[in-house]
């Protein structure tokens, strides 16, 4: 199988990534932000060229959107500059990236799920600098599949589920913001499609580059998604009360960021053009929170799986950069 290079190794989508790539049997070079700034062009372009990896996944991002108010110069060198370098080394070296963008390029003006076509007008830092990402992509030249998501859940770091598991075990009550409304996506399923994404595009033969969707359905508010995680974390017995949450206003949560109030995704494309079906979000709820339970445990988040093995080590790396690809996780 193929040598694909993963960036963000160490996030929510990069170590579910890592593991999608190795049960499809694909090697792994999987680099971290400790291992490899990639807002550094020269070091970004000697780890992809030294690697000889065949296709790069990007799933490095600075994620954090109300610090990114504040930290604007570093959130953009990450999501857009950082973004760039990679592109430009795929395109000096002749093969594909797979990037990860997000929902918040749009605003929330159309009142209707949003095309890979629609005009973009992001309203936030964070939004902005992935954007500017994107069209640095595209003018780099090289070969690219550009995957906007939104509202990540997943069994690995930190997300929403977990945020309000951990809020709702000594409160019976909770305020979520009840007039944003988006797509909810478990990262388990996301990571599968990024894994098919890289495969078509190891065919000589692919050419359909471009932007896609990739959300779960059906569309929900904030505080629909809180109540979905409740309920099955009742169900699980996981929670030992009911919690009730309150709906309150976007401007009652006063937040730095400007978030688009409708930011869904239309992911018709995606299906349609490259056959690659979205996740019905409900059906993963049960995992991720299986997960917190495991965290809260001490355990991985996932049974039988160590990725702490793949990551490339501090001791291959040379001024900053990485120039040797470790051995494949353990699956045990």
């Amino acid at each position: 199988m193929a040598l694909i290079f993963l960036t963000g190794a160490h996030g929510q989508v990069g170590q579910e990534v890592e593991l999608a790539l190795l049960k499809a049997g694909h090697r792994v070079v999987s680099a971290t932000r400790r291992t490899l700034d990639i807002t550094k062009a020269d070091h970004v372009l000697s780890a992809i060229a030294d690697s000889k990896a065949e296709a790069v996944i990007n799933a490095a991002a600075y994620t954090n959107v109300e610090k990114a108010e504040d930290e604007n110069a570093l959130a953009y060198n990450v999501n857009a500059l950082g973004a760039r370098n990679l592109a430009r080394a795929c395109a000096q070296v002749g093969i594909p990236l797979i990037h990860l963008s997000t929902d918040y390029v749009f605003s929330d003006h159309k009142h209707q799920p949003h095309r890979e076509d629609d005009p973009t007008n992001a309203e936030c830092a964070y939004g902005k600098g992935k954007l500017d990402g994107e069209n640095l992509i595209i003018a780099s030249g090289c070969k690219y599949l550009i995957v906007r998501t939104s509202w990540l859940f997943g069994r690995f770091g930190r997300n929403f589920v977990k945020i309000m598991l951990t809020m709702a075990q000594e409160r019976s009550e909770l305020a979520v913001v009840c007039d944003q409304i988006g797509n909810p996506t478990p990262v388990r399923p996301l990571a599968e499609a990024l894994v098919k994404l890289t495969q078509l595009t190891l065919d000589p033969d692919f050419s359909a580059y471009g932007i896609y969707h990739f959300g779960g359905y059906q569309p929900t508010t904030w505080d629909e998604f809180a109540r979905a995680v409740f309920a099955q974390a009742r169900q699980m017995k996981v929670l030992p009360h009911p919690v009730n949450v309150i709906s309150i206003s976007s401007s009652d949560f006063k937040s730095k960021a400007q978030r688009p109030q409708d930011s869904r995704l239309d992911c018709t494309k995606i299906q349609e053009v490259l056959g690659i079906s979205v996740p019905y979000w409900p059906d993963y709820l049960s995992e991720v929170i299986t997960a917190y339970v495991r965290e809260h445990q001490g355990l991985s988040p996932v049974e039988h799986y160590d990725p702490s093995s793949s990551y490339l080590d501090s001791t291959q790396v040379n001024h900053s950069y990485v120039t040797n690809a470790a051995g494949p996780a353990r699956l045990s």
